[in-house]
């Protein structure tokens, strides 16, 4: 894979990170997870993974995030690749703002721009959410309100040709990663 931004989208405990880390394994793409920009915001406010976030908070994410998308137009190799995760809800300005930035950071690349949304079942995810690694990861680790979020708030709709949707219940990481490589050269 050379130059190509892939924008991995799902509700918390799809496995986005998890993908992203086996896509990065097998094409030496770099890894940008959410957590990397949120955690330095949570670490400080001693976020816990349940408690509801604190809205300023997010402005002061969004900025590390611009900040990020720099280095990655403005520093980083020509050739670079990048896996790129969040939870997006279509409701939300911010996020459609996060998205629009991350698609506009890859033209600015002249990348080849790919988005992909995961989703699983619901019982999927309530297996998946309370785990040690994500607490670790300072990530939600409220299962029942991770589902609250997944019934009442929509992922971003995202219109793109390049666009790839993956159910993740019943299949590995490595093989979502495959099916997402496979995807990205093929629109190469």
């Amino acid at each position: 894979m050379n130059n190509t931004i892939i924008y991995l989208i799902g509700h918390y405990g799809v496995g986005k990170l998890t993908i992203a880390r086996a896509i990065a394994a097998a094409t030496g793409a770099r890894v940008f997870d959410n957590h990397l920009a949120n955690n330095v915001i949570f670490s400080l406010i001693r976020e816990d993974g349940k408690t509801k976030i604190p809205e300023r908070a997010w402005d002061l994410i969004m900025t590390i995030r611009r900040q990020a998308l720099v280095a990655m137009t403005e520093l980083a190799r020509p050739d670079a690749s990048f896996i790129l995760t969040n939870a997006l809800m279509d409701a939300d300005p911010m996020d459609r703002a996060a998205f629009s930035e991350v698609q506009a950071a890859a033209e600015q690349r002249r990348a080849c721009f790919v988005p992909v949304t995961l989703v699983a079942s619901d019982d999927a995810y309530d297996i998946r959410i309370p785990s040690p690694e994500r607490e670790q990861r300072l990530k939600m680790t409220d299962a029942v309100g991770a589902r609250k979020v997944r019934t009442t708030s929509q992922l971003l709709r995202v219109l793109h040709p390049h666009h790839l949707t993956i159910d993740t219940t019943d299949i590995a990481p490595d093989q979502a990663a495959r099916m997402i490589i496979d995807h990205a050269e093929r629109l190469a």
